[in-house]
Order: structure tokens, then C-alpha cells, then sequence
């Protein structure tokens, strides 16, 4: 496992998360077939209960990036992204009940607004994942289709 010491760091919480679950069948940069001419691989891919889950390793994530990331949806049963907790903030849905944003929230396109699509967001000082949820009850994700 090459990489920086973030992604390292995440790959691992991430791993130690899949044992607890007591996932089955883990591997690594397991590939799929999206297209006739394009193949792309999970960074991580495992079973869990029966279900087949596929995990995407983002350390620096971007809409663009989650995005592009979106063709791997159709071939898992639950599709995860695992960034770490203090990026992408700004599209972060806010819990706490204090005076507000002090920024305009920004908001993910509808087709992030899937119950195969979850999130784990990964605490680099803890070394832990914090957070196992599905995608648009993280983030703030636009209900309107947009073209």
C-alpha cells in the first residue's frame, strides 16, 4: 500500500471499520468492467451480510471527483466513499442549532441522492472512521434534477 501517510492512515481505519462489521472476501483494487473500452477498480471491496460493498479512498476529494466516481455505483450493492472529516465542509449538512452558517451551503446534484450511495468520513488524528451514513444524510444534496 504506496501512498501518503493520509491515505495510509485511511486505508487502515477503513480496514479495522470492515473487521468490526465482520466483512468476508476483502480485497484490494478489485477491478470492474464500466464500459466496453473503460475498466476502473474499487480501492477497497467487500462482502458484509451478503451484500457486496465497493469503497472509494478519496484523500483529497472533490465534487468533480465524487462525481466521476458515480459510474461504479450500478455493479455494488452499497457504494461508499471514505474521505476524511474535514474536507468538504462547505457542503456538509449543519447540526449544531447555533446562531447558523456563516457561509451559503453548497449542495451535491441530485444523482449523489441514492440509497446505494453512503459515506464514511475518516478522523486523521483518531485514526478512526467517525461517521458510517448514507450519503445525503451527511452532505447536503440537491433534490431537484437539474440538467
Amino acid at each position: 500500500m504506496a501512498g501518503s501517510f493520509i491515505e495510509q492512515v485511511m486505508y487502515k481505519a477503513t480496514e479495522k471499520k470492515l473487521r468490526q462489521l465482520c466483512a468476508k472476501n476483502i480485497k484490494t483494487e478489485q477491478s470492474v468492467s464500466l464500459s466496453p473500452r473503460r475498466t476502473g477498480s474499487y480501492d477497497i471491496f467487500a462482502e458484509i451480510n451478503g451484500s457486496f460493498f465497493g469503497f472509494e479512498i478519496l484523500c483529497r476529494p472533490t465534487k468533480g471527483k465524487l462525481r466521476e466516481k458515480l459510474a461504479y455505483l450500478p455493479f455494488v450493492d452499497k457504494y461508499v466513499f471514505v474521505i476524511p472529516s474535514n474536507s468538504l465542509s462547505l457542503y456538509r449538512k449543519c447540526f449544531a442549532k447555533s446562531f447558523g452558517p456563516i457561509t451559503r451551503p453548497k449542495y451535491f446534484p441530485s444523482e449523489f441522492n441514492n440509497k446505494k450511495l453512503c459515506i464514511w468520513l475518516c478522523d486523521i488524528e483518531k485514526r478512526k472512521i467517525t461517521v458510517c451514513s448514507r450519503f445525503n444524510k451527511v452532505m447536503n444534496v440537491s433534490t431537484k434534477n437539474r440538467p
